[in-house]
Order: C-alpha cells, then sequence, then structure tokens
C-alpha cells in the first residue's frame, strides 16, 4: 500500500475519554494532515490499548507508518496505567473492566467525525489480551482484532502452564510495577522494585514468603495478583473468570475477522497451536 504523500501526522495527545463508570482514559489520537493542518475526510482507525508507555517508540513509529496510509491511530492507556485515571484499577491480567472499556473506546471512536465507523485493534501481549475481552464485549463498530503473543488461558497458557507457577510471571509484575502510577512520586519505592528485580532469583529462593514481604507490597493490587498467581495451583473459581479464560467464552466471540499470531520462543506459543 503505497503511502498518500500529501499526509503528515498531527498527534491530539491524552485525550480523556471517558467511560461509562466515569473514569477517563488518556488517549492519543494520531490523525492525517494536510499542510499543517487536520485533513478533511473520515477514515478507519487502528486502535491499540496497552499498559506499557503510549508514547514509547514502537508505537509512535507504528503511526508514523499508518496514518499516512489514511489510517487513524489511537494508542490509550489502560485503565490505572499512563495518564490514565483509575489508580489501583490494574491487576495485569486479572482485570474485569479491560472489556467495557474497550468496547466503549470503539464506540467512542466510531462517533467522532473523523472516524468511518471501522475500528480495528491491534497489539502484543498484554495489548492483545484486551483486544480478545473486548471483543465479547461484542461493540457494533469492532470490524477485525490481531492479537500477538497473547494466551488465551490464563492458568493454562500463561500463569499455571502444566500446573507449576511460570517464573516469567514474576518478572512481568514487577515489570508493570517499575511505572505503575501508585509510586510514580516516590523515589523509594521505585528503588524497592528494581532492586527486586535485579534481585529476583534471591526472592524466589526465600519461597514461600507473605503477603507484604515482597518488594511488590509498595503496588498492593500487583503484590495480590502474585500470591494469585503463585497459590492458586488448581483451576478454580478465580481461572474461570472472563477475563482470565477465553477459550470458555469464545461463543461469545463478535462474529469478525481476526488474526491470533505468536512465535515459536514466546512463553504463549502453546495458546497459538493449542
Amino acid at each position: 500500500m503505497a503511502a498518500s504523500s500529501e499526509f503528515k501526522v498531527i498527534r491530539e495527545a491524552n485525550v480523556m475519554v471517558p467511560m461509562r463508570d466515569g473514569v477517563r482514559l488518556a488517549t492519543d489520537v494520531y490523525r492525517p494532515a494536510q499542510d499543517g493542518e487536520l485533513a478533511d475526510g473520515t477514515f478507519p482507525a487502528i486502535l491499540c490499548r496497552t499498559p506499557y508507555v503510549k508514547e514509547s517508540k514502537r508505537y509512535v513509529e507504528f503511526a508514523d507508518f499508518f496514518v499516512p496510509h489514511r489510517y487513524v491511530v489511537v494508542l490509550q492507556d489502560l485503565r490505572g496505567r499512563g495518564y490514565s485515571e483509575g489508580m489501583g484499577q490494574y491487576h495485569h491480567v486479572a482485570n474485569d473492566e479491560d472489556g467495557r472499556d474497550g468496547y466503549d473506546t470503539v464506540e467512542w471512536i466510531a462517533a467522532q467525525p473523523w472516524s468511518n465507523g471501522k475500528v480495528g485493534p491491534v497489539g502484543s501481549s498484554f495489548a492483545a489480551v484486551v483486544q480478545a475481552r473486548m471483543a465479547f464485549e461484542r461493540p457494533p463498530h469492532l470490524t477485525a482484532i490481531w492479537p500477538d503473543v497473547t494466551p488465551i488461558n490464563s492458568y493454562h497458557h500463561q500463569a499455571r502452564e502444566g500446573g507449576a507457577m511460570q517464573m516469567h510471571m514474576f518478572w512481568a509484575l514487577f515489570l508493570h510495577a517499575q511505572d505503575a502510577q501508585e509510586i510514580k512520586d516516590d523515589p523509594e519505592a521505585q528503588e524497592t522494585i528494581w532492586n527486586g528485580l535485579r534481585d529476583l532469583r534471591l526472592w524466589l529462593r526465600r519461597m514461600p514468603f507473605q503477603p507484604g514481604q515482597t518488594p511488590l507490597a509498595v503496588v498492593p493490587n500487583l503484590e495480590k495478583i502474585l500470591f494469585d498467581y503463585a497459590c492458586r495451583g488448581a483451576y478454580d473459581d478465580f481461572w474461570a473468570r472472563e477475563c482470565n479464560d477465553f477459550e470458555r467464552n469464545f461463543h461469545r466471540h463478535a462474529d469478525i475477522p481476526g488474526t491470533f499470531t505468536g512465535g515459536w520462543f514466546d512463553p504463549f506459543s502453546s495458546a497459538m497451536t493449542g
């Protein structure tokens, strides 16, 4: 697809998009522009809802590629992440709001004057998880999805593959804790997380440990999830929640095209191969 040479990119940063419960999610909207002005007309939108830094190079480069090809690119911080509201409501994958927030965001996009009503989400890892969860809500303007490198069952494909606690989930929770909203203005707490990440092998050797005894105690919602992952060895009501087990709910998935991709060496390859 050849880019339209006359289209450049204008970003509207941190548009606060309201969810149904009043929480507002920070959203960057990258739109086609001509001669320094926003282009007329309507465009399809590519949406990425992410717990990672939406201003990071990989996302900006993504927008810089697709916007000149006549797309609007919408990048959004998930609830409780980045510049979005909802501090303390981020629980890694075990987040019941992700589906509803995705629905509300898709329909917000479709209602904008620059939208042609077609919205297609993309994203990898957790930014893929939230796509699949959104599809169960069936937003009317959801047109297609492309989840990349994603578990579809948190128990079998992510936290307890084969029954044992997957050690990479410790690392993942520390990764999400280091830029958590709860400690963004607390250098001492940030140092606690970084030291814990550096000494992760030592922490693992101290198992079993108790709530409040890990470096993640400075981000209580993530420490709670750590103990859920580590201590819930049997498939129970926690793992059966819709946000954790997509397999049980695929009959509710929106009837739209979808591409699910993975890699031989990614930690969730079994989700792609069955």
